[in-house]
């Protein structure tokens, strides 16, 4: 789902993929520099790869922010023409009820 305003989506999308960015960088970099066996490489570039992916989480959470917010609001709309509808409804079956009661 794409953000009603676009600066924000592309503002998200330029940071989401800083992040991956860092994380990749963060992981070749831990892999690459240490002087050990593929063990200790793949854990060190996992370690390095952390605060990357630790961005990404974060950017992700914001991103499922905006939407759910954008979902919640779009709701509130729907809910509110629901609700004058309803309240129309039965204001004309309270008249109608009130008319036949006075015919009665």
């Amino acid at each position: 789902m794409h953000l009603t305003p676009k600066y924000i989506n592309i503002l998200i999308n330029i940071l989401l993929g800083a992040a991956w960015a860092t994380a990749l960088y963060g992981f070749f970099y831990g892999f690459i520099y240490t002087n050990s066996n593929i063990f200790f490489k793949i854990v060190s570039g996992f370690i390095h790869s952390v605060v990357g992916l630790i961005f990404v989480l974060i950017i992700e959470l914001i991103y499922r922010f905006f939407i759910n917010h954008e979902l919640l609001k779009e709701q509130t709309k729907l809910l509110k023409e629901l609700k004058k509808d309803w309240l129309d409804t039965l204001l004309q079956t309270q008249n109608t009820t009130q008319k036949s009661i006075l015919k009665i």
